[in-house]
Order: C-alpha cells, then structure tokens, then sequence
C-alpha cells in the first residue's frame, strides 16, 4: 500500500516518481544483506545483529548524529575494507536512499580504527567483536577454520585456555562480560581435554 508516496515491503522501499510509478529502493538493510553472503550461501548478517545487540549493552549514543554514526558502523564493520575498495561508497549511496557520502567514508574510518578504537562507538563494537569471539561461538569458529589453518584440536584448546588478555580500551561493563564467556568457554574446554586425556 502506497501511503505519502512511499512503500516498504520485502526490505525495498518504493516511492513514487514523478510520473506516479513506483521505483525500488533498497533500504539499507536488503543493501546489505547481500554483501553479507558467503560463497557456501551463508549469510552473515546474523553476525552483524548479535554483535550489534552487545555493542548496544555497552553504549548509549549521546545525540541523533551520534546513533546514526552508531549505527552505520555496526552495520558495515563486518564488511571490513569494502567501503574503502574504489566505487562502493558510491555505489552505496546511489542505491540507499539518505546515505551520505561524508558519513560512509567516516565509518570506513572507523572501521580500520577498531583494533585500536578512539571513539565510544568504536570502543563497543569492538569489545563486542571481543566478547562474541570469547565464548563457545566463538571456541566453534576456531573449530570449524582448525583444519583449514593446520591447527589440531589441542592447538584450539590451548589457544582458548591461555587466553586471558584484556585490553586498556575496554568500556564499562565490557570486562565482565568478556570474562563470564571466557570461564564458561574455558570449563568447556578442561571437559573437552578430560575426555582426550
């Protein structure tokens, strides 16, 4: 249903041109998905969301611009370098109505900043990042990629034991989350080491 010349449906708004014919516009979210899908089919996005759901525990944005920014860099970060690749800021900002260049080319920004982030915002998505690797998810992960890399099961479980840093930068209230996942990863893995031994 068309209502103040605009439509949302399956992810791609339509708005009506000047002619009265509806034109799609993906939102930026069904932008997105797509450059989330691995080769084997799997999508990523889920990844986004729950990292997402955990940078959002850790930071509240102070004003409107400051969520926006937020936002944009929950939604890309996982995409890595792509905003920085010739012709994709563009690209976005042609096929998501109100994406501005400006903003897109500061959460590329922001993005290369996350192993050493600055901003608050920054701070949370990558504790976020941290914490989501640190548990048993992430303990999968290293699983599923051990044959792939040539590490054996032990190496993982090594690896995951010893694992005990804790950066500077963390926020408030990252610390106890990333240290609950890491103890219940680590009884998994002196279960896991009983049952080898």
């Amino acid at each position: 249903m068309l209502r103040h010349g605009r439509d949302v449906r399956d992810g791609v708004k339509r708005v009506a041109d000047s002619t009265t014919k509806l034109r799609a516009v993906p939102t930026l979210e069904s932008f997105l998905r797509p450059l989330y899908q691995d080769l084997d089919g799997v999508s990523r996005f889920d990844d986004v969301e729950r990292i997402g759901r955990i940078a959002r525990r850790l930071y509240t944005p102070a004003s409107p611009a400051d969520a926006r920014a937020f936002d944009l860099l929950i939604r890309f970060h996982r995409l890595g370098k792509w905003l920085e690749k010739v012709g994709n800021v563009s690209r976005a900002v042609l096929a998501v109505e109100g994406l501005a260049e400006a903003e897109l080319r500061r959460t590329a920004s922001s993005i290369r900043r996350l192993e050493h982030p600055v901003t608050e915002a920054e701070r949370a998505v990558a504790a976020a990042l941290l914490i989501d690797d640190a548990g048993l998810r992430g303990l999968t992960d290293r699983f599923t990629r051990a044959r792939r890399e040539g590490n054996s099961t032990m190496d993982i479980l090594r690896a995951a034991l010893s694992d005990v840093s804790v950066p500077e930068w963390l926020p408030d209230g990252a610390e106890e989350m990333l240290h609950e996942r890491r103890e219940t990863r680590r009884e998994f893995c002196r279960k896991l080491l009983e049952e080898l031994s």
